[in-house]
């Protein structure tokens, strides 16, 4: 295994990854409320070439790339907590922020950026 080939391509997804989650975390998502995420998650999933993917009728984005004997799941949650009190931030948690180092914004640790 290459693991600077694996490297190279993780950089090169970076600006993509990014932008998209960026996005999730500009966009509300409660509980019960996470139309928003749900929907942009399945335009990734179709942008990226995935062989199926879809919303079911419980909310659930689902995709699915490749075949074979071994299947490979995550299972993660995509909606959020409210903001509390907005004055107890000191940011916009919709709009986050972004450095070298980190994202920050409303579910961008939890769970969005493991969907991402």
């Amino acid at each position: 295994m290459d693991f600077e080939k694996i490297k190279q391509a993780a950089q090169d997804y970076k600006p993509a990854m990014v932008k998209f989650l960026r996005e999730l975390i500009a966009a509300p998502g409660e509980s019960s409320g996470e139309k928003a995420h749900a929907e942009r998650i399945l335009a990734e999933m179709q942008a990226l070439g995935f062989d199926e993917a879809c919303i079911d009728p419980q909310g659930n984005v689902i995709g699915f790339m490749g075949a074979g004997e071994k299947i490979i799941a995550f299972d993660g949650h995509i909606d959020t907590v409210g903001i509390g009190l907005r004055e107890n931030w000191s940011f916009d948690p919709y709009e986050g922020y972004e450095n070298d180092e980190e994202i920050g914004g409303r579910g961008g640790s939890d769970q969005l950026g493991g969907i991402v």
